[in-house]
């Protein structure tokens, strides 16, 4: 009898800001399949009997490949065990999920998914600041730091009216802002970089486009970063949303 696999974010990677759901599939794992991200006061969850199997991937250093993680997947779940896959952030933002559900399903093996606290989401908590406001930036363009596609899409990032976040962007922030300059974006505009966002070891470095191409807001870690630029992430912009918001009230 085929076991069943449970795809689970663990966000940040610390155990508050685990959801309910992930932490009743961590308790009643055979088997767990864990993220380098994932923390000490989560692993310490982890049941006694279940094999606890660390797949970690960071900066080219990988414990297992993506096909060996698939296959650990399958394997354990053939065999009739309940398997947690636990991410790092939210299953569905640039964590391999499509790979991994379609040889699942392929296989009949029921799968079920939990989500978790993105980094974008632990970052905007981290800085106390909002990544829309009414009037000013009410939307939000999530990209790969990493991506080919960036200078196709750099002018349209660059006239965007909202916030851009850019996972993986931690070693390329001056890269990025270069970009995003030469194609007209107010070299004004905040900009953040926000390591390890979400744990104790989070670390914030503010500035604006020019300061991130002169290289001035560059990685002071070696944990994963995230690169917000847009004005909703100003100081001063937090200040005019709470009067707005008390005027509403009044």
């Amino acid at each position: 009898m085929k076991g069943i696999v449970t795809i689970a974010g663990a966000g940040p990677g610390e155990l508050e800001h685990l959801t309910i759901g992930a932490l009743r599939a961590i308790h009643a794992a055979d088997v767990i399949l864990y993220d380098a991200l994932i923390g000490d006061s989560i692993i310490a969850e982890f049941p006694r009997n279940a094999k606890a199997i660390y797949v970690g991937k960071r900066c080219g250093n990988h414990a297992y490949t993506q096909t060996m993680i698939i296959a650990a997947m399958i394997e354990h779940a053939m065999a009739g065990q309940k398997v947690l896959r636990l991410k790092g952030g939210d299953p569905a933002v640039f964590a391999h999920l499509s790979a991994e559900i379609e040889a699942l399903r392929h296989l009949g093996i029921e799968t079920r998914i939990l989500p978790g606290v993105t980094a974008m989401l632990a970052a905007a908590a981290d800085l106390g600041s909002p990544l829309t406001t009414r009037g000013i930036s009410r939307h939000i363009w999530i990209t790969d730091g990493h991506s080919d596609d960036l200078k196709k899409h750099a002018a349209s990032m660059a006239a965007f009216p909202g916030t851009l976040v850019f996972y993986m962007g931690a070693g390329r922030t001056c890269e990025i802002a270069q970009l995003l300059l030469s194609h007209g974006i107010d070299a004004s505009k905040p900009c953040v970089l926000v390591e390890n966002a979400g744990s104790a070891r989070r670390t914030v470095s503010r500035g604006s486009v020019a300061d991130a191409a002169a290289g001035a807001i560059t990685r002071c870690t070696h944990g994963p970063g995230i690169l917000l630029f847009g004005e909703a992430l100003s100081e001063k912009t937090a200040a005019k949303e709470a009067e707005y918001a008390a005027a509403l009230q009044l």
